[in-house]
């Protein structure tokens, strides 16, 4: 069985970007370089300010869309969950996935 892409983990200082919508829900972006399969069927997401820290906000990725004006780019619309998360993945890059087993 292949492979399913659990989580986005992603480095954002200090809520750069993050808006609260109401209601237990915020969104975030503008996120560049993720592809649409990944933003389609990840699960949650989990912003950091570092990753040697847990994340300081994270949950259920509701739904996403890419800007008009630059489609390289994505925002993430998501309902919050309270338990912060470790840093899940490898290289020295930005951003990190979670998989699951296989």
């Amino acid at each position: 069985m292949p492979r399913k892409l659990l989580g986005i983990h992603l480095i954002c200082r200090d809520g750069l970007n993050v808006q609260e919508l109401g209601r237990g829900r915020f969104k975030s972006g503008y996120w560049i370089r993720i592809s649409e399969q990944s933003a389609s069927s990840a699960e949650y997401l989990a912003l950091h300010n570092q990753k040697s820290l847990p994340s300081y906000k994270q949950g259920i990725i509701e739904s996403y869309e890419r800007l008009n004006d630059d489609e390289n780019r994505i925002i993430f619309y998501v309902k919050a969950t309270p338990e912060p998360r470790e840093w899940v993945g490898l290289g020295t890059g930005e951003k990190g996935y979670s998989w699951s087993e296989d």
